[in-house]
């Protein structure tokens, strides 16, 4: 650290030269800068040399040290003033401990009690400059990191996590003046992909690239407008325009993005949205929007309002029906993803539009298994298929389009399962079966009979089927467990002991947790 600059005042020539003396000022790492018979001077020399430590009197002509050192500390608070004072002057130099005085030392002045306070001088400001050298660095780095940061708060925002006053607090910190004014906002999602089916990462980032910067000179100087890019690599577009509808913006920038090297782009635009917390559904309307592109084709702008024909009341999906759907298709088990595409449709519709809305989301479903389980050429639809929802003007014709292109996927994912029957998960399977009722059979032991480590097994088990070895062959058991309370006239314990559980008691908790019914039940009903 540099030499800290002292400043000496006193109405004394001898004191002065008494405190030059009594240390060796360098060689405790200051440097005396000046000199100063009264407070006037004094104050003038604070001004040239910026001293960093003040040595005061307290009893000087016109201006005492007390009122000198509240001047200097009003404008100078980083700056270090000691008070010397005589043993009569004691009380009032306590007094100067208040104003923010640093020390006192009391004459006549000693060489430890000099070094003494000096010391406790130099630590101080070490410290301070230590703190304040971090604060600099923290202020650095978060200005380097405030892209991000801002970024962050939007995405928040998006996914509806903020409350109101977290909304306008971070938006006035990250400068963002629109979310300041309850103005009406929409919000759009830019969904770029490339043409071509199979891709390289490289390709999909410089494709990424190159939009983004169509996109930031589109809206370069808008101040109404902020992008972002979302989780899903899709470009989000928060309008607070005044004027003018978010979706004639977007066509026009359509026109600019189409362009890009084999890309395709698709928008969808989401409701004006009034309330500052209501983001994360303008949001959700724009994502959903862009779902419709299976009807209307790419390139596209795609309106949430439109896609609803203008009404209130919306179809709203059902999660667990369309997860059992995607789970059914996912193992390839035609007949059952057939009923559940009834029962999916099996509900009041109020529109042609929720009905074309419900099948979006089968179509979505159906992509979804075949992407996850890697088919090629699978996931799209044809274009017979794609006419038939289109036009579809009753349910049953809809539902008609739908069923071959949910059996087309299903059957397709079975095919290529049963292409793997050497895979080691599917071998295990069959010897799972094959010992059942071996109370012996675990982890470890079929491990062992396929010379894999019991960890590896888990955890291939876990990938391909969903659960744990214990889980996938307690499930096997409880279903030939059903199978034998159907078609025999096997006691409890007798079947527990066929599938390998030799505990009765332990067997029957495990099949009324498995089934919801006692084995009585079960077989009576």
């Amino acid at each position: 650290m540099e030499k800290l600059k002292v400043l000496i005042v006193d109405d004394e020539h001898l004191i002065r030269n008494l405190i030059r003396m009594r240390m060796d000022w360098e060689q405790e790492g200051f440097e005396i800068v000046g000199e100063a018979p009264n407070a006037q001077e004094a104050m003038e020399l604070v001004e040239q040399v910026k001293p960093d430590v003040i040595l005061t009197d307290i009893y000087m002509p016109n201006i005492d040290g007390i009122e000198f050192s509240r001047s200097v500390l009003e404008k100078y608070p980083q700056i270090k003033i000691v008070v010397v004072s005589g043993h009569d002057e004691f009380e009032y130099a306590q007094q100067s401990i208040k104003i923010g005085v640093f020390d006192f030392l009391l004459k006549p002045i000693r060489a430890a009690d000099l070094l003494h306070v000096t010391g406790k001088l130099k630590r101080k400001i070490e410290e301070e400059r230590s703190r304040e050298g971090e604060l600099a660095r923290l202020k650095e780095e978060l200005a380097r990191n405030l892209p991000y940061l801002r970024e962050k708060f939007l995405l928040q925002w998006l996914q509806g996590t903020l409350s109101r006053e977290e909304i306008r607090e971070q938006a006035e910190y990250f400068q963002l003046p629109a979310f300041r004014q309850e103005a009406p906002y929409q919000i759009a999602v830019v969904e770029i992909t490339p043409i071509a089916e199979k891709h390289t990462e490289e390709q999909l980032i410089l494709l990424g690239m190159a939009c983004k910067r169509k996109l930031e000179l589109f809206f370069q100087g808008d101040p109404f407008v902020t992008m972002l890019l979302d989780t899903r690599n899709q470009f989000v577009l928060i309008s607070f325009r005044p004027e003018g509808d978010l979706a004639g913006i977007c066509e026009a920038l359509l026109d600019r993005l189409i362009h890009a090297p084999k890309g395709i782009v698709n928008i969808g635009v989401g409701r004006k949205r009034h309330s500052l917390q209501e983001g994360h559904l303008g949001y959700a309307e724009a994502c959903n929007a862009i779902r419709y592109k299976a009807f209307v084709g790419n390139n596209q702008v795609i309106c949430y309002e439109d896609m609803v024909d203008n009404r209130e009341e919306t179809y709203r999906s059902n999660p667990e029906l369309l997860r059992q759907l995607q789970f059914y298709i996912s193992v390839g088990s035609s007949d059952r993803a057939v009923e559940l595409l009834q029962a999916i449709f099996d509900v009041s519709f109020s529109s042609v539009s929720q009905f074309r809305m419900a099948a979006m989301d089968v179509i979505h479903e159906c992509q979804h298994a075949a992407m996850e389980q890697q088919l090629e050429g699978e996931q799209g639809l044809d274009t017979e298929t794609l006419v038939s929802i289109i036009t579809a003007d009753n349910l049953p014709e809809l539902v008609q389009a739908l069923e071959p292109y949910v059996l087309h996927v299903a059957k397709a994912i079975s095919t290529k399962r049963q292409a793997k029957e050497g895979n080691l998960i599917y071998q295990v399977q069959a010897y799972l079966e094959q010992n059942l009722g071996d109370p012996g059979v675990g982890l470890a032991s079929t491990a062992a009979a396929f010379f894999v480590s019991p960890g590896h097994l888990g955890r291939l088990m876990k990938k391909e089927t969903g659960q744990t070895f214990v889980e996938y062959l307690t499930n096997l058991r409880m279903k030939k467990a059903e199978c034998l309370l159907k078609t025999t006239d096997f006691k409890g314990y007798e079947i527990g002991e066929r599938v390998g559980i030799t505990d009765p008691h332990y067997f029957s908790i495990l099949f009324k947790k498995a089934t919801g019914r006692s084995m009585n039940e079960y077989r009576n009903a």
